[in-house]
């Protein structure tokens, strides 16, 4: 296996201030890991073929990635790896050169092509060896599933030798050992199934961490920002932030929102909500009502959040979005409080049929158009009898004969029976038009609910 030089890393200087390493040394099972001093660097390694051919979105390498940034460890190389024993024993000793810990993704299955135990037990030099516990802990594990065990997952019992075992809370036992070749590095082996890696974390990955990196966290506070460019945003955002070394600033563009994205690090996670919390105000404020949620809390959960508080309830007519934003509404926990219910009148006579409009009025304007989107508000408000109704049209893509792809409007009817609507062209491909199209409907509504 060749892969491209890369000489490792000799001194932190640049390091994100986040990450800046205490001076206590990283020890691990009396074998100092990380020198007092020097950032704790982490790659992430994820096993299986079906990863390199594109058939498997590999989101565990996201979601550990964030893990390990929480816990001040900076993630320094994500690389995928075949199921072949040499290039995954290469990959193993190409990155113990650079860092000081190495999580495996995958590869602990009972089957022929799961070989990360023996690529780790070959790169830590020691042979694989049986542990009964972990072979009595299996047969218990299907006993309880009620299912047959083949002989064949025994095999997953046997871990390298010295390796501390961390029992399966599926049927794939994970463990840890230290690698003392070039230098000590420690590699976490977890099982691929996510919610099996995730659980095994929280149970013994994390202690780990704390013995490697000390107990200094760091907690990224997620401003999500609709109608506005990432450019226009970075003007604003940019000054506020500039003096500030201990925190990390970072946007991230989606299709429908932009992110910004605030690093702070204390000695738990509760004192570093409580640092940062200032500048999530100062930033809020100077975006003038352009953050429509913090952290966990997205634009629908403060929609459905502020519906409740009001005793207030909603109904959607959506036309382009085919039932997208209701959809988005109705997986948070308890919209049944707020979301009345939505029409999907995809066509011309199903705006006709389902919501009574009139096809005169279609006729004349054409169903993308400002009057029917406001007829569509006021017409799925008052058949849900919601408090409010929202309605959508728009041409996604491509072009139809009389408006350009991306043309949209959108409309609030409010209890006075007002209907406020809108309309303009959004940029970018279908998916993204009809995304956009969503949000801008749903933060017109949250402004007006936050209005006094």
């Amino acid at each position: 296996m060749t892969i491209p030089h890369e000489p490792p890393p000799t001194s932190s200087s640049g390091v994100d201030p986040v990450l800046a390493a205490t001076d206590v040394v990283g020890e691990v099972d009396g074998v100092v890991i990380r020198p007092a001093g020097e950032v704790p660097r982490a790659a992430v390694l994820s096993v299986g073929t079906e990863l390199l051919l594109g058939d498997l979105t590999d989101t565990n390498a996201t979601w550990l990635s964030q893990r390990l940034k929480e816990r001040g460890i900076e993630v320094v190389h994500h690389l995928a790896v075949g199921d072949d024993l040499d290039r995954f024993v290469a990959a193993l000793q190409w990155l113990a050169e650079r860092v000081h810990l190495v999580v495996v993704g995958g590869g602990l299955g009972p089957t022929a092509d799961d070989l990360t135990r023996e690529a780790v037990a070959a790169a830590a030099g020691v042979e694989l060896e049986r542990r009964e516990d972990l072979e009595e802990g299996l047969i218990q594990r299907f006993a309880q599933m009620g299912r047959r065990m083949a002989p064949q997952n025994l095999k997953q019992a046997r871990i390298p030798a010295g390796a501390t075992a961390f029992p399966a809370v599926g049927t794939a036992p994970a463990f840890a050992i230290t690698l003392p070749r070039p230098s000590p590095t420690r590699v976490v082996a977890l099982p691929g199934v996510p919610w099996e890696l995730h659980e095994l974390w929280d149970r013994h990955v994390v202690d780990e961490l704390t013995a490697l990196a000390g107990r200094r966290v760091t907690v990224t506070r997620v401003l999500h920002v609709a109608g506005r460019g990432e450019s226009d945003i970075a003007e604003v955002v940019e000054p506020l932030v500039g003096d500030r070394p201990d925190v990390v600033l970072a946007f991230l563009a989606k299709g429908h929102e932009v992110q910004v994205r605030l690093t702070v690090s204390a000695d738990d996670p509760g004192a570093a909500r409580a640092a940062s919390q200032p500048l999530v105000e100062e930033v809020t404020a100077a975006l003038d009502g352009a953050v429509v949620g913090v952290d966990d809390e997205e634009l629908e959960s403060v929609v459905l959040r502020l519906l409740s508080e009001r005793g207030a309830t909603l109904a959607t007519a959506e036309s382009a979005t085919g039932g997208d934003i209701a959809g988005r509404l109705a997986r948070i926990p308890g919209a049944s409080r707020a979301l009345q219910g939505g029409a999907v009148v995809y066509t011309d006579e199903a705006k006709r049929a389902v919501l009574g409009i009139p096809a005169a009025l279609i006729e004349e304007y054409g169903p993308v158009s400002a009057e029917v989107t406001e007829a569509l508000a006021a017409a799925v408000r008052h058949r849900f009898a919601a408090t409010y109704g929202v309605a959508v049209t728009g041409v996604a893509g491509p072009d139809d004969a009389e408006l350009p792809a991306g043309s949209c409007f959108w409309a609030v009817a409010h209890p006075d029976g007002e209907v406020e609507v809108h309309g303009r062209r959004i940029p970018g491909d279908r998916r993204q038009v009809l995304l956009r199209l969503g949000t801008t409907a749903l933060d017109l509504l949250r402004r007006r609910l936050v209005q006094p």
